[in-house]
């Protein structure tokens, strides 16, 4: 018997490539395999039927295909803002198991449910301005030593920045 012919076998997901919208910090997907491998094969039959499709449903993520002959593993690499990323090695599997770990991307990072599997959406240290810091001073204010010189009202204000973060504790 076929995998086809079992209605309980046959994968639901194949028309979810239509609905795929990554999340606004998913800014690459790299797909890298090797031509004409079985190990690849559902990798590369993915690249045919489904990256189509994705790819015209989200134009502001940038795709890079990296095709090779020497025998290697296939990779899904998803790549985020911030230098963060994750991969997912795809020896072996179909293409409709390929399109659920792009969705499993698309949506942050991890489908389950747990505080380090999704793709940490918080800023690095360095790019976060807190409140705590800016007590009693606003740390873009520049006082100058000649006491006739003007404010330059243009300057922000910590406030108003967009990387400014209340903290809990």
């Amino acid at each position: 018997m076929s995998i086809g012919a079992n209605a309980v076998f046959r994968p639901h997901n194949a028309a979810s490539a239509a609905l795929i919208r990554f999340v606004p910090n998913f800014v690459a997907l790299r797909l890298s395999w090797t031509q004409n491998s079985l190990r690849s094969e559902g990798l590369e039959q993915f690249v045919e039927e489904f990256l189509p499709i994705i790819r015209e449903n989200n134009p502001q993520v940038k795709y890079f295909l990296h095709r090779t002959y020497t025998e290697c593993d296939p990779f899904v690499y998803g790549e985020y803002t911030w230098l963060r990323s994750r991969r997912k090695r795809v020896s072996w599997r179909s293409k409709h198991q390929v399109l659920s770990m792009v969705e499993e991307m698309a949506v942050g990072g991890d489908y389950r449910p747990g505080l380090k599997r999704g793709v940490n959406k918080r800023l690095p240290r360095g790019q976060e301005l807190w409140d705590t810091e800016t007590i009693g001073h606003d740390v873009f204010k520049v006082h100058s030593k000649w006491k006739a010189d003007e404010d330059d009202l243009q300057m922000p204000l910590a406030q108003n920045h967009p990387h400014f973060v209340f903290r809990k504790y």
